[in-house]
């Protein structure tokens, strides 16, 4: 089922995410995410919707369909 191999590649790569985490200094993965974290902020601008709208597709999405 691709359902159960999705959830096992999720935590495949968490778990090598949490070793990389423990094998870093903080210097270098807390640049990596300052940066990655400027990255979208600097994008956010050419997101095409506002956040108004966004906010409405995502409660939209909330509901259940019959």
């Amino acid at each position: 089922m691709k359902y159960k191999r999705d959830i096992k590649e999720r935590i495949e790569f968490i778990r090598r995410y949490v070793e990389w985490l423990k094998e870093t200094p903080n210097q270098v993965w807390s640049s990596q995410q300052a940066e990655f974290i400027n990255a979208l902020l600097d994008n956010a601008s050419n997101f095409p919707l506002s956040k108004k709208e966004y906010l409405r597709i995502k409660e939209k999405a909330k509901t259940p369909r019959h």
